[in-house]
């Protein structure tokens, strides 16, 4: 039985991240330079912020010594109604929330109203308000620099030299996910289209697959159902899917077409590296 503390609210619904426990081993920030991206809507203005444990959201005060990590005073925001610090959004257990702090004029989430001091997941896709300022949330991961700082997670050796390959059409993305699975012992290759994929279907067989859903030449789902209908011996591919389309249509969608695993964006090294230790019996 979950407890309180362990239920985070989505659109007024809860869902009980307790059935399905995460290993821990640093904050997201220090594994995969994940970035929020904030695109105000109506106007051609983004604003973009390192993600870290946590980000107060609202508009600057300088006489009152209050500086927000994610400042909205350049739009508007006195006169759209946010608040000095309108909300927060927490990254903790390889998920990000939003929480409301008790705003005067509220938050509200793809249309619904949060409840004060209560977390709600925030997903890729998503459309935050706060007062009346509309803001389209994305996630996108930045370049990481191949070295090793203090602190930083040692991510463990658990492959034996298996053929992993990359399906993301994401250059960045597809260069950490690359370099996370190279650091825990597999040897990758890394595509950006479904053809592609196709072709190293033929001629290098992975071990597993790692699968975006949006490919620019179709759709990653397809390729998912390709590989689990063709009569040749890849159909026993171990597949992982990293989207930000976390929505039950697309999981369910996805398991009907095959697919091993769901894993949503932004998405921490510890958990990618926990599925592909679950996923390697089956790897041949």
């Amino acid at each position: 039985m979950s407890t309180k503390g362990d239920q985070t609210k989505h659109l007024g619904k809860q869902v009980d991240r307790g059935a399905m426990p995460r290993r821990v081993t640093s904050p997201l920030d220090e594994v995969l330079p994940w970035v929020i991206e904030f695109r105000i809507v109506g106007t051609a203005s983004t604003i973009q912020v390192r993600v870290t444990e946590v980000m107060t959201i609202g508009r600057s005060d300088p006489e009152r010594g209050i500086e927000p990590d994610i400042n909205l005073t350049p739009y508007a925001a006195h006169m759209m109604g946010v608040s000095r610090q309108h909300a927060v959004i927490i990254a903790k257990d390889n998920s990000i929330s939003i929480k409301d702090t008790g705003s005067a004029n509220g938050t509200r989430l793809n249309g619904y109203m949060l409840t004060p001091q209560q977390p709600y997941r925030l997903r890729h896709g998503d459309e935050l308000t706060f007062g009346q300022l509309t803001m389209q949330v994305l996630f996108a991961v930045v370049p990481l620099v191949k070295t090793r700082r203090p602190g930083d997670t040692i991510i463990p050796t658990i492959g034996k030299g298996q053929h992993v390959l990359v399906v993301e059409d994401d250059a960045d993305v597809a260069s950490v996910f690359g370099m996370i699975l190279e650091q825990a012992g597999f040897r990758v290759s890394v595509v950006n289209t479904g053809v592609a994929a196709m072709r190293i279907l033929d001629t290098d067989m992975p071990a597993a697959l790692v699968l975006d859903l949006m490919l620019p030449d179709m759709d990653g789902l397809d390729l998912a159902t390709f590989i689990r209908k063709n009569e040749m011996d890849y159909q026993r591919i171990p597949v992982v899917v990293v989207s930000g389309a976390t929505g039950g249509f697309q999981m369910n969608k996805a398991l009907e077409a095959g697919v091993d695993m769901f894993l949503g964006k932004p998405v921490g090294v510890d958990e990618l590296i926990e599925a592909f230790s679950r996923l390697i019996p089956q790897m041949v």
